[in-house]
């Protein structure tokens, strides 16, 4: 006779929450119980009081008093996009976080402006198609889908498009003429898909509405995907696109009508707008470009045309703009071929050029004077890439009757959270200012604002020196975090050391592990780019080490499977920038960050190196960051060497260029754990430094918050941080 006798073992999900869940959740209720407010100060020339500006935030209006002061009481989030009126001065749209600005005010300063002069509004890469409508699809083909949960569905697509849009609408909805790049057919029913292309993609009529509510006017539709369904869907979109009011040009049934300037009135401006692909698609059949008789988008390689319809747009108009597709895709500076048709354009004279297609955003120039926007990158977009995640919006402010006509500029940080396009403050807005700016012109300045950067195409102001650390290091190999020592919107200007060090600048391309909300929309505390499905893995008030959260990984010894959280993206390596294409990339990386142990488990990363399409494996590993116990704050670190470009995967032949990434806490030998992390990031090193004499000087403001520093004697070095005014 045999007994079966069972053990008893505590179930997880039975035993409640942890000790330090319980004080997590009660930082919570009292961060809930507290004041949200912000108060404003405006000012205009010379710091004058600016009473009676208007002030909207989510639909309601406020007035500034006779001090030109305002407070706002009971916020639903803690980032808030305020747009900022007043006749004769301005327009300003800021994005902060309200709960820095309840005791201080925020400070504002409004330039004047003169009554000749109008704003206008550029947006990037805008569709509605594909992963809006279904999430598995790569492409589209003739069936219309109609996906349970999707964001787009026919039943409810105008409604979907209008929700969609309705974070960025402050930029859009008071400029005085408001632009995108179209890059979709518009179709109520497809039928002729291109038969040879690799990725097609239509939007429904209805979802336009997204673009209409927000008060876009023209849409440029000289791309490579207006001719994604042949000269029916052509016809079809140049329809929908005129019946939902939009002026457009780019593309048309022959040549002549792809290439015509449209001319728009803004006030008692006449814009003259030109858009045209260099995308052709000669590689195949039937081409996205129209010729003397067939339809498809303008060809910006025919110079011949191009010169005639800039000089047509330039002559016939008081501002003439050219909107240019082309460049290598995920490019984060203008390649060769792009670089070529700036300045050819520019040539021309016409007022403005802007270029689309590489879905990152890029910078500013002055091609023989004319200031050109080199890359929006995405404003409605679905790819899942994590370097299309960031995009700019552009506001230009003209005035014909003056010199220079363009008068100022100013960049949007526009980030896509899940594919809906949001206004983001902080760090995030800051990190995507620096980056422009380092690959911008160097006649160009961007000075970071408070969700915007003000971008000076003449008369640049100078960055001053903001303050100075010195740090001791002993002889070994480093890394120092840049971010320790300066608000983000400040950059490294000076290094000076003793000793000979070899010292390298890194950037971080992850960009959200400080685990912080930056974006506009009405949550709090969200964060969207890790997986934490769950209930033990959470952002956390009480784990942060700098900022306001960090993440928390909850275990007890009940539990004998680790907790794992991983990085939604693939993390790509960038390619090398600046340089006349994108086949060369940076190899050297490190993952560094903080963690804080309460009895916790080990601590340890899942690292798998991949190719940057297809996700090809090259290899995959676990590696250790900490053992298990309890500690302070400590960093951890492990270094990434892609693979030589000489080793190569699948049929295209294609090398290492991406980092898949998941941390994992191990369960406690007993009781209960607790791991916090915070201010992650995934290091790639990309500018060896040469200290002359002990003393290395940046060219400009730059986007690289890291150092690594490597010495065989103890050294110290001093770092000397800058910021604009």
């Amino acid at each position: 006779m045999y007994l079966l006798s069972a053990c008893s073992v505590e179930d997880p999900y039975e035993t409640g929450p942890t000790q330090a869940q319980q004080q997590e959740q009660q930082k919570q209720q009292e961060q809930q119980t507290q004041p949200r407010g912000l108060s404003l100060a405006l000012q205009g020339t010379n710091n004058a009081v600016l009473a009676d500006v208007t002030v909207q935030l989510s639909g309601n209006q406020y007035r500034t008093d006779e001090q030109g002061q305002l407070t706002l009481t009971e916020l639903d989030a803690g980032m808030v996009t305020l747009t900022l009126t007043k006749p004769g001065y301005e327009r300003a749209v800021i994005t902060v976080d309200s709960r820095n600005y309840q005791e201080n005010p925020l400070a504002v300063q409004l330039k004047q402006v003169s009554a000749t002069s109008s704003e206008l509004m550029f947006g990037g890469d805008t569709m509605f198609g594909r992963r809006y409508m279904d999430p598995s699809l790569t492409t589209m083909g003739n069936l219309v889908p109609d996906v349970e949960d999707a964001i787009i569905r026919p039943s409810n697509a105008a409604s979907s498009a209008i929700a969609l849009t309705q974070f960025v609408k402050p930029i859009m909805d008071s400029a005085d003429f408001a632009s995108v790049n179209l890059e979709s057919p518009v179709l109520a029913t497809p039928t002729t898909v291109h038969p040879s292309k690799e990725f097609a993609f239509f939007s429904l009529p209805e979802t336009l509405q997204g673009l209409t509510e927000i008060g876009v006017d023209y849409v440029a539709l000289g791309n490579n995907h207006v001719f994604d369904y042949q000269q029916q869907g052509l016809e079809d979109t140049i329809q929908f696109v005129e019946e939902a009011g939009f002026s457009h040009s780019g593309a048309g049934n022959n040549a002549t009508e792809a290439y015509a300037p449209r001319l728009v009135d803004v006030g008692n401006t006449t814009l003259g707008l030109v858009s045209a692909t260099s995308i052709t698609g000669d590689d195949h059949l039937i081409t996205y470009i129209a010729t003397a008789d067939k339809g498809g988008a303008a060809d910006l390689t025919d110079s011949t045309t191009l010169r005639t319809a800039v000089e047509q747009a330039r002559d016939s108009s008081d501002y003439a703009i050219v909107q240019l597709h082309g460049g290598d895709e995920y490019s984060y500076a203008p390649t060769r071929y792009i670089d070529n048709r700036f300045e050819f354009v520019s040539r021309r004279a016409p007022d403005l050029m802007i270029a689309h297609h590489p879905h990152v955003a890029q910078g500013f120039a002055l091609y023989n004077g004319v200031p050109t926007l080199l890359g929006l990158g995405n404003f409605v977009f679905e790819q899942n890439r994590h370097e299309t995640l960031l995009g700019v919006a552009v506001s230009v402010r003209i005035d014909p009757t003056l010199t220079p006509k363009t008068q100022s500029a100013r960049a949007y940080p526009v980030y896509l959270e899940d594919y809906q396009p949001k206004l983001v403050g902080g760090f995030l807005s800051d990190y995507l200012i620096r980056r422009l700016a380092e690959f911008s012109g160097s006649e160009i300045a961007i000075v970071p604002g408070p969700g915007f950067g003000e971008v000076y195409f003449q008369n640049a102001p100078s960055p001053q020196e903001l303050d100075t650390v010195t740090v001791t290091l002993p002889a070994g190999d480093h890394i120092i975090d840049l971010r320790e020592y300066a608000p983000s919107h400040a950059f490294i200007s000076k290094i000076s050391s003793t000793g000979a060090p070899q010292v390298t600048l890194g950037r971080d391309l992850m960009w959200f592990g400080d685990f912080e909300d930056w974006d506009n929309d009405n949550d709090t505390n969200e964060v969207t780019r890790w997986e934490h499905e769950s209930d033990d893995i959470t952002p956390c008030l009480t784990g942060a080490m700098r900022g306001l959260q960090g993440m928390c990984l909850s275990r007890t010894q009940f539990n004998n499977r680790p907790l794992r959280m991983p990085f939604k993206q693939t993390l790509r390596t960038m390619p090398i920038t600046p340089a006349e294409s994108t086949l060369e990339a940076y190899h050297d990386m490190s993952l560094f960050g903080y963690a804080k142990g309460d009895n916790a488990g080990a601590v340890s990363a899942e690292l798998t190196i991949v190719t940057a399409e297809d996700n090809l494996e090259f290899s995959s590993e676990e590696v250790s960051l900490i053992g298990s116990g309890s500690y302070d704050w400590q960093t951890f670190r492990h270094d990434i060497t892609l693979p030589d470009d000489s080793q190569t995967l699948g049929p295209e032949l294609l090398p290492a260029r991406a980092v898949k990434l998941a941390f994992k806490h191990a369960p406690p030998e007993a009781g209960e754990a607790t791991l916090m992390l915070d201010q992650l990031a995934l290091i790639s090193w990309q500018k060896p430094l040469s200290l002359n004499n002990g003393l290395w000087q940046a060219e400009g403001m730059h986007g690289m918050d890291f150092l690594t520093l490597q010495t065989s004697s103890a050294v110290t070095v001093t770092l000397h941080f800058s910021a604009y005014n």
